[in-house]
């Protein structure tokens, strides 16, 4: 897929701007705060109904207007073109439009247009909390695996069922026979587990390639800690075990909801041994690695949004990572401070370059692919 067209309304800087995108490399040079990264912001909008930066639409809605629009022409490998559209109301109203009509669902917009970001926090992945590596991985199955979104559903629910009879209806003096909520929840809790071991280790071959191409001095090992939630037996136990804590919490312990994908060095975690810069490295081949699942599975191109480019690596390790990245034939929306050196090698074979400069919301052509 290709976001070839976008027009953005009311969205934080701009009032009304429309971009013409290249297939293959795009650049976007400017000061800070001139909407360079407003622009991916904004694709994100349109891709998956929400900002990448805040939850909340009302900072991003234009000032004194009360909804923002972003619509974009997108084109498949076949020629095929397909029109997305969100429209966020500042009182928290969304409309999506895919293929002309309305549809309620945002997960329809990000099977059209397959975004991945590359973001100045992009070490967090490894570095920061759980839930930003459950939702990586939650991301890459979504695009690859068809039943996951449904199945994830289904635990999520089941989970909320349980979380309330845990809260307002057991008692201490209840046991794990009395839990209504118990089978379903193992049973989904099992399906989905497997699901992202199965994807870790699918992951983990391409992600050591690529970390070899970027830097073969650091060895990174991959897996998935799924809570002892692996067969029927043994999560009987480990939840059996946890039963006396879920009660006192009125919560459920133990499950992918509390999951993790381990980023290892010798044994030990990554986030204790590497540098800011090195777990950058990191996620990027993690997220290239993604790229290329999406590619090698079902045949589909990523278009990579890339805010603050070259942040925290140096040339030599960014210009590794683009060539990672044209192999893969992404499309490519890349924003910094520092105009693009069209001279360089490097930048002469970036395929099909557009270059762009944005200033107080208004953003100019300034090269055209060739």
């Amino acid at each position: 897929m290709r976001l070839q067209h976008l027009h953005i309304f009311n969205f934080r800087n701009f009032i009304d701007q429309e971009i013409e995108l290249s297939p293959g490399f795009n650049y976007l040079s400017g000061d800070n705060g001139a909407g360079k990264t407003a622009l991916l912001e904004a694709i994100h909008v349109l891709a998956r109904g929400r900002s990448f930066r805040t939850h909340r639409i009302g900072p991003v809605v234009q000032h004194e207007q009360n909804a923002l629009v972003v619509t974009g022409e997108v084109v498949s490998d076949e020629g095929m073109l397909t029109k997305l559209g969100t429209q966020r109301f500042a009182n928290g109203k969304t409309e999506l439009r895919l293929g002309g009509e309305k549809t309620a669902k945002a997960s329809a917009l990000a099977q059209v247009l397959p975004i991945q970001t590359l973001l100045p926090d992009a070490a967090d992945l490894v570095l920061g909390s759980p839930s930003g590596r459950r939702a990586f991985l939650d991301w890459g199955l979504f695009h690859v695996e068809q039943t996951f979104l449904k199945e994830s559903g289904y635990y999520r629910r089941v989970l909320s069922q349980r979380n309330a009879w845990l809260k307002h209806e057991a008692t201490p003096h209840s046991s794990i026979e009395d839990d209504p909520w118990f089978q379903q929840y193992r049973d989904y809790a099992i399906k989905l587990s497997r699901s992202r071991a199965a994807y870790v280790k699918a992951l983990t071959e391409v992600f050591k390639a690529l970390m070899v191409e970027l830097n073969g001095n650091l060895e990174i090992e991959l897996s998935y800690d799924w809570g002892g939630l692996v067969s029927v037996d043994e999560a009987d136990k480990k939840v059996s075990e946890s039963y006396a804590r879920d009660v006192k919490f009125g919560t459920t312990q133990r499950g992918p909801h509390r999951g993790d994908l381990l980023f290892s060095v010798g044994g030990n975690p990554a986030a204790d041994v590497v540098s800011r810069g090195q777990a950058k490295l990191i996620a990027s081949a993690a997220l290239l690695g993604q790229a290329k699942l999406l590619s090698d599975r079902i045949g589909q191109r990523l278009v990579f949004l890339i805010d603050d480019f070259g942040a925290e690596l140096d040339d030599n390790r960014w210009q590794q990572l683009v060539r990672a990245l044209l192999t893969l034939d992404c499309q490519v929306i890349a924003t910094s401070t520092e105009e693009l050196d069209l001279d360089a090698d490097w930048v002469q074979n970036l395929p099909d370059l557009k270059v762009f400069h944005v200033e107080q919301g208004r953003i100019a052509t300034l090269s055209k692919p060739s």
